[in-house]
């Protein structure tokens, strides 16, 4: 059954213009999701990732931050042409985000119910209060708030790091979006409540049919979650495929560094393996591929020129200069 394509991605560039120099956050990103899709964007902090989210979102901090090229479709339609007031009308109904500190996003001085309720308060509802107040303890009660009527007086202080995270599900979630953008949502959770929330999303997912994007940097969680990778370094997509695919046979030699870096059960060696050397800095970037530097792979050529995306597999592909040389052979 071929899926309905939902977003697709098309050499995204976002630029942070500064006194010291231009920081090419998102560089040339293109990826594409599928309706009911789950598609996971990894990498070390500082890769593009959140930039890349907030760019769909049309909301990179202005007015050091725009997006200079590319195009995001959103079920066929570009929203880098749309007005400020039609992102407004989408977001949330269409395309939601749930962002990366739940105690941050939530307002401290707003009680739970008020901030969930304004989710129905926005698409016009003429319902009356009471029937408000009936939705909002529903999709409280849908991310498994315990005890929801009682709690929608408290503050979002009274809840628990991962209760508010499940509230900023419930706002994100409140209007039924297609598409769901998940920013590194289980940094502040521990194992066992990061567990119960993943798999709530894929309830969720699985319920309205929508497409997930997750954000994060734990390989172990795309493991479980999601379909499709796209591994990103220094603002550019370095590596994607299907997720059995990559973790199977990495591609890029930075895709192989993270996988060699997740700790394993079985493995005796007494220190983890690290990835040498830091990322690079935006503003000075080193000639040629940016991981160079740190790549126990290097070839002359990487200093000097950037590697197309060459294609794996399907629609597999990967940034690598060793690709080429393997194709030539």
């Amino acid at each position: 059954m071929v899926q309905e394509c939902l977003l697709s991605v098309e050499n995204l560039k976002t630029y942070f213009f500064t006194r010291t120099g231009v920081v090419k956050a998102v560089d040339g990103v293109s990826f594409s999701v599928n309706c009911g899709e789950s598609l996971a964007i990894a990498g070390e902090s500082g890769c593009g990732k959140s930039i890349t989210a907030l760019s769909i979102m049309r909301l990179v901090p202005q007015p050091a931050g725009r997006t200079v090229g590319g195009k995001i479709l959103l079920q066929g339609e570009d929203l880098l042409a749309k007005s400020e007031e039609e992102m407004r009308h989408l977001r949330g109904k269409v395309i939601s985000m749930i962002l990366q500190d739940p105690l941050m996003s939530l307002n401290p001085v707003y009680t739970i119910g008020n901030q969930v309720s304004e989710a129905f308060r926005l698409k016009g509802s003429k319902k009356n209060g009471g029937s408000v107040r009936g939705e909002v303890i529903e999709v409280l009660e849908r991310v498994r708030i315990p005890s929801a009527e009682r709690r929608l007086n408290d503050y979002p202080f009274q809840f628990s790091g991962g209760m508010r995270q499940r509230v900023v599900a419930a706002i994100a979630i409140a209007r039924q979006p297609k598409l769901l953008i998940a920013d590194e949502p289980t940094t502040s959770l521990d194992v066992t409540i990061q567990d119960q929330f993943l798999r709530l999303l894929k309830e969720m997912q699985r319920q309205t049919n929508m497409g997930l994007i997750l954000i994060t940097h734990d390989l172990a969680v795309v493991a479980e979650n999601c379909d499709r990778i796209v591994v990103m370094y220094a603002g550019k997509v370095v590596e994607s495929g299907a997720v059995k695919e990559v973790y199977q046979s990495p591609a890029h030699p930075y895709t192989e560094a993270l996988m060699q870096a997740l700790p394993k059960l079985e493995s005796k060696r007494k220190r983890l393996y690290q990835i040498e050397g830091e990322p690079p800095n935006l503003l000075r970037l080193p000639p040629g591929c940016s991981f160079w530097p740190r790549c126990p792979k290097m070839m002359n050529i990487c200093k000097a020129e950037y590697p197309p995306l060459t294609t794996v597999s399907g629609d597999r592909s990967a940034a690598c200069w060793l690709l080429r040389r393997e194709g030539e052979k």
